[in-house]
């Protein structure tokens, strides 16, 4: 799953969100390797849509996730 990196910081799904002017995009390679090897990249567990609940597509590098935000135990290291 590759995402985009906005001009403000914010990490968000390239496939669930369209592309702005300044956007930094990170192929499915590029993202692997953050996310699942370097658990670098992380999210939690409703950033997918799925039946009955929109999805948010949002993704954190792990030393900055949001107060409040519980990653998805899968991308703990």
């Amino acid at each position: 799953m590759a995402v985009r990196v906005r001009e403000d910081g914010e990490i968000v799904c390239a496939a669930m969100h369209p592309a702005q002017p300044g956007d930094y995009y990170i192929d499915d390679g590029f993202h692997y390797l953050l996310s699942v090897e370097l658990h670098a990249l992380v999210t939690d567990a409703d950033h997918l849509d799925r039946p009955g609940f929109k999805g948010h597509g949002l993704w954190w590098w792990i030393d900055e996730v949001p107060e409040g935000i519980e990653i998805d135990r899968w991308w703990e290291p």
